[in-house]
């Protein structure tokens, strides 16, 4: 059987099925897909009505609650039903591609290189699979396995520069701070 006669082949079998539906099939399909389409406008409705309730929760807990109760001179409140409102300070950070050789260099000079995870990997070509394999075996032979890649942990980051800030450390100045994308904020915490 020769291609044309397969593409023919197939157009009749898709003409078959298509010419087999009826207007009842149709109208069922018809109705599925307005279905689908009317569920997919309410989950992007959702999503973007739940984006708007956490800016909302964000303005209040990070901006609002603060403010107001920076204006009346208090850290905290406590209220009838034994709950507590207190600020605290909260810290946000990254390490950028871009900036990452300086924040790991300025980390290293300073005394905090240990908290940088090194993973070294090594690629070879076509035709290299019998040097990779030797260079496995001796790295093997030595305890090691191959991979590098250099990254300080989100966690381990963010507890890191709150530790420098609160300490006060004059070498973490706000240049420096640029390299991990520093952002302090207030937020506000509710305790029952």
């Amino acid at each position: 059987m020769n291609n044309e006669n397969i593409v023919d082949l197939f157009e009749r079998a898709a003409e078959r099925k298509v010419t087999k539906l009826d207007d009842k099939q149709l109208s069922t399909m018809s109705q599925t897909i307005d279905q689908m389409l009317r569920i997919g406008g309410e989950i992007g409705n959702t999503e973007e009505k739940l984006r708007k309730l956490r800016d909302q929760y964000r303005q209040i807990s990070e901006e609002d609650l603060p403010q107001k109760l920076e204006q009346l001179g208090m850290k905290e409140l406590r209220l009838q039903d034994g709950s507590k409102i207190t600020v605290e300070p909260f810290y946000s950070t990254r390490i950028n591609v871009k900036n990452r050789e300086a924040a790991h260099d300025w980390l290293r000079q300073n005394g905090h290189g240990d908290i940088i995870k090194n993973e070294l990997s090594v690629s070879f070509g076509k035709g290299e699979d019998d040097l990779a394999q030797e260079t496995l075996q001796l790295l093997q032979e030595t305890g090691h396995l191959p991979s590098q890649k250099e990254s300080v942990h989100p966690s381990t980051l963010k507890a890191f520069v709150k530790e420098r800030i609160e300490s006060g450390d004059t070498a973490f100045t706000p240049e420096i701070q640029k390299d991990f994308s520093v952002y302090k904020g207030q937020r506000t915490k509710i305790t029952k």
